[in-house]
C-alpha cells in the first residue's frame, strides 16, 4: 500500500521529532541513578549549587511541644520501656521495680487462715467423737484422743487437719523474677505418756507394749498450691515429724521449734511452679498440715492421747524484680523530607547528640546500646550503655558527630531513630533514665544542572556526533520509507508518475497512443508497397516477381 504525498511528508516529520527525542534530549532528561552506596553516574556539569550543612531536622532541643515533631516507638516488651519529656530534653526510661510480699500467721492475720479437709475422706481430729481443732492467738490447732474401745474408736487412728490462706500478688508474675525468699514457722505440740516411741516399755500406765512397728508419731507440713488445691500442682516446702515425742525415758512430752525447711532455690522454684499454670499468674496457697498416726500398740485396749498441736506462727517473705526481656527497644524518632532536585550528589551528612543516664548502667546487661538508624538501615558504630561513666551532665555521644551519609539517599522520605536497644534478659529493681538533646543533623549535598557543550571539549563533540548520526538515520529513515524500500521498475514508475502532475513540461516528448499506431501501421503499407511498383503483369510474372522479391527481402533481413 504506498502512502500519499502529504501523509509521506507528516510521517517522516514525526520520525525525525522521535529520533531527536529518543537519541538527544530523553537521555539528558533521565535522572542520575544513585546506588546503595551514594555512588552516582558522572556528567560534567555547566552549573552546580553546593548546599553547605543544612539543618535537616526541627526541634533539635526538644522545646515544647516535643510531639508530634518527635515520636516515641516501642518495639518488644512494652511494660519493660517507657518514654517522657521534661524541658528540653527526651527521655527513654527502662522500668526496674522491686516489691516484696510477706504472708504471715500470727495475732494480727489470724483470720485470714481457715480450717479446711482435702477430702471428705479424711479423718478429722476429735475428743470423744466431737471434732476439735482451731484458730485463735496461738495459731492454728488440733487435739486427737483415740480410744481404740470407744464406739467407733478403732478406725480412727489416722486424724488429718488442714488450714489455708489465699495470696494474691499485684502484678503478673510471669514479668517478674523471685530474688530471695525466707521462710519459717514455729511448731508446738503437747501429748500424754500414752504416746508409744521407740524404747517405751509401757503403752499406758501398767499396760506393756505388745506390739508395735513405728510406734505413734505427728506430723507437721507446709505447702504452696493452686487456689482450688490442685494435687498435681502442689508443692511441700517444709516438713516436721515426730520421733520421740512422748517417751517416757525422757520425760519428752512438749516440744516447741521451727519446722525444718526446703532450700531457698527449692521454694522458689516451687512458687514459680505454681504462679505458672494460675490463669493470672500472681495467686497462691499456703497450706498448713497436721496429721497424726496412733499404732495399736496394745491389742484391744490402747489409748492415744495428743492433747495440743499448733502452727504457732508462720512467716513466708520473697522480694521479686522486674524481668526485662532481650530485645526490647525504645527510641525517638523524627520523619524528615526527601532530599530532591535536579541530579543530586550527597556529599555529607552529620548526625551530633548529646545523652546522659541517670546512673551508671546496670552490670546485669552488658550488651545493651545506643543505635542510630535511617529507615531500617542501622549505623555501626553503637554506643554500648555499660562503658557510660555517670555524669550529671550531658556529655557528647560523640566530639566529632557520626558520619552517616552512607546511611542516607536521595529522593527518599525518611526516619531517623535513636534508640536503646536491650540486648540481654535481666533484672530490673529500679527505673534507669537515658536522656537525650541537641540532636542535629547536617546535610551537605550538590545539585548538577547538566550541560553537554561545557568543557571538555568530548562532550561537545559528542553531542554533534549524536546530532549527526541522528539526522543520518531519520534522513535513512525517511529515504527508505519513501524510496528505498521499492524495487527499481517501480522506482522509475513512480518518478515517471510524479511529472504527470508537474505543470512544466518534464522535457520528454509523449507521443499520443493514435498517432503511434498510425506512424508504425504506415511503416508496415510501405513495406509492403514496394512488392507492387511497376506495369502491371499476368499471373505468373507476377507470382515469380514477388517470389524473388520475397527471397530478397529475406537475405536482407538476415
Amino acid at each position: 500500500m504506498l502512502l500519499r504525498p502529504k501523509i509521506k511528508k507528516r510521517f517522516g516529520v514525526i520520525l525525525l521529532f522521535l529520533t531527536i527525542i529518543i537519541f538527544i534530549v530523553l537521555p539528558l532528561l533521565l535522572p542520575i541513578n544513585f546506588t546503595s552506596n551514594n555512588d552516582q553516574l558522572i556528567i560534567k556539569p555547566s552549573g552546580e549549587t553546593y548546599y553547605t550543612d543544612v539543618l535537616w531536622l526541627d526541634n533539635p532541643t526538644f522545646e515544647d511541644p516535643i510531639e508530634p515533631i518527635w515520636i516515641p516507638d516501642i518495639e518488644g516488651d512494652e511494660s519493660d520501656v517507657g518514654t517522657s519529656t521534661s524541658p528540653g530534653q527526651a527521655n527513654l526510661i527502662i522500668n526496674g521495680e522491686s516489691r516484696e510480699k510477706q504472708v504471715l500467721l500470727n495475732t494480727a492475720t489470724q483470720s485470714s487462715w481457715k480450717a479446711f479437709n482435702k477430702s471428705d475422706l479424711v479423718i478429722i481430729p476429735q475428743r470423744a467423737s466431737v471434732p476439735y481443732y482451731g484458730i485463735d492467738d496461738d495459731g492454728c490447732w488440733c487435739s486427737h484422743w483415740w480410744w481404740e474401745l470407744e464406739s467407733g474408736g478403732q478406725p480412727k487412728n489416722t486424724p488429718r487437719m488442714h488450714w489455708k490462706t489465699n495470696v494474691s500478688l499485684p502484678v503478673d508474675m510471669s514479668d517478674y523474677v523471685i530474688t530471695s525468699l525466707s521462710f519459717s514457722a514455729i511448731i508446738n505440740a503437747s501429748v500424754d505418756p500414752d504416746i508409744d516411741t521407740p524404747n517405751d516399755r509401757y503403752a499406758r500406765p501398767g499396760v506393756f507394749i505388745n506390739q508395735f512397728e513405728t510406734y505413734d508419731y505427728a506430723q507437721f507440713y507446709v505447702e504452696i498450691s493452686t487456689l482450688d488445691i490442685d494435687e498435681l500442682n502442689t508443692y511441700r516446702i517444709a516438713f516436721n515429724q515426730t520421733r520421740l515425742l512422748g517417751n517416757d525415758s525422757l520425760l519428752l512430752y512438749d516440744i516447741e521449734g521451727l519446722i525444718g525447711v526446703f532450700d531457698e532455690q527449692a521454694i522458689i522454684d516451687a512458687l514459680n511452679s505454681v504462679l505458672e499454670v494460675d490463669p493470672g499468674h500472681n495467686n497462691f496457697t499456703i497450706v498448713l498440715g497436721i496429721y497424726m498416726y496412733c499404732e495399736d500398740n496394745y491389742s484391744g485396749n490402747d489409748r492415744d492421747h495428743w492433747d495440743d498441736l499448733h502452727f504457732k506462727t508462720l512467716d513466708l517473705t520473697f522480694t521479686y524484680e522486674k524481668k526485662i526481656s532481650q530485645s526490647t527497644s525504645v527510641s525517638w524518632n523524627q520523619n524528615l523530607n526527601e532530599i530532591n532536585g535536579s541530579s543530586v550528589q550527597i556529599t555529607g551528612a552529620n548526625l551530633k547528640f548529646n545523652y546522659k543516664i541517670d546512673q551508671n548502667w546496670t552490670e546485669s546487661s552488658q550488651n545493651s546500646k545506643i543505635l542510630i538508624y535511617i529507615n531500617d538501615r542501622k549505623f555501626d558504630p553503637t554506643i554500648y550503655l555499660i562503658d557510660y561513666i555517670y555524669s550529671s551532665s550531658f556529655q557528647e555521644a560523640n566530639s566529632e558527630g557520626f558520619d552517616i551519609s552512607s546511611k542516607i539517599l536521595p529522593y527518599e522520605n525518611f526516619t531517623i531513630s535513636i534508640q536503646v536497644f536491650l540486648a540481654d534478659d535481666f533484672e530490673l529493681d529500679h527505673d534507669i533514665t537515658i536522656s537525650i538533646t541537641d540532636v542535629y543533623l547536617y546535610i551537605s549535598y550538590k545539585e548538577y544542572f547538566a550541560d553537554i557543550f561545557s568543557e571538555p571539549w568530548i562532550f561537545a563533540g559528542l553531542f554533534i556526533i549524536a546530532i549527526f548520526g541522528a539526522a543520518i538515520l531519520a534522513s535513512y529513515l525517511i529515504a527508505y520509507q519513501t524510496y528505498l524500500k521499492y524495487p527499481v521498475p517501480v522506482r522509475k514508475v513512480r518518478k515517471y508518475r510524479k511529472t504527470l502532475i508537474k505543470e512544466k513540461d518534464p522535457g520528454i516528448r509523449i507521443i499520443k497512443r493514435k498517432s503511434s499506431f498510425k506512424k508504425i501501421f504506415q511503416n508496415e503499407l510501405d513495406n509492403t508497397s514496394k512488392f507492387l511498383k511497376g506495369p502491371p503483369l499476368n499471373g505468373k510474372i507476377l507470382r515469380e516477381k514477388l517470389l524473388v522479391n520475397q527471397q530478397e527481402g529475406i537475405k536482407s533481413e538476415k
